[in-house]
């Protein structure tokens, strides 16, 4: 089953030792993400002045796989998950498009949608 991982699991990894562990373990066959969420976790890195953001990036790009964003996924998001913001709900639309009911986050937010599972790592 396939796990789309949200943007502050990238950034928590910096700072807890289970994530870090958890995002040295991912593969392309059972985890995902999208450009949003890599734009999302270069700003924040490149905010708190982790000099090695780039290449942190590139090597997700390689371990696992990136969904673009499409202006179908924009306007799904629009008219959908009216509880979230526009990135959490751009998320949900790429999810919905590829299938993925699965979404490893800290972020409390995906719990009200019926048919989203959210894990956390602990």
């Amino acid at each position: 089953m396939m796990k789309f991982i949200d943007a502050n699991i990238f950034i928590e990894r910096w700072s807890n030792e289970k994530v870090r562990e958890f995002t040295e373990s991912l593969n392309r066959e059972e985890h995902c993400t999208s450009v949003l969420v890599l734009a999302e976790v270069y700003h924040k890195l490149q905010k708190k002045r982790i000099v090695h953001t780039f290449d942190y990036l590139r090597g997700i790009m390689g371990a696992i796989k990136v969904f673009d964003i499409f202006q179908d996924d924009f306007f799904q998001a629009m008219k959908s998950f009216p509880n979230m913001g526009i990135n959490d709900r751009l998320h949900l639309a790429v999810m919905k498009r590829n299938a993925i009911s699965v979404i490893v986050s800290f972020d409390r937010d995906f719990d009200g949608e019926k048919n989203i599972i959210r894990e956390e790592i602990s």
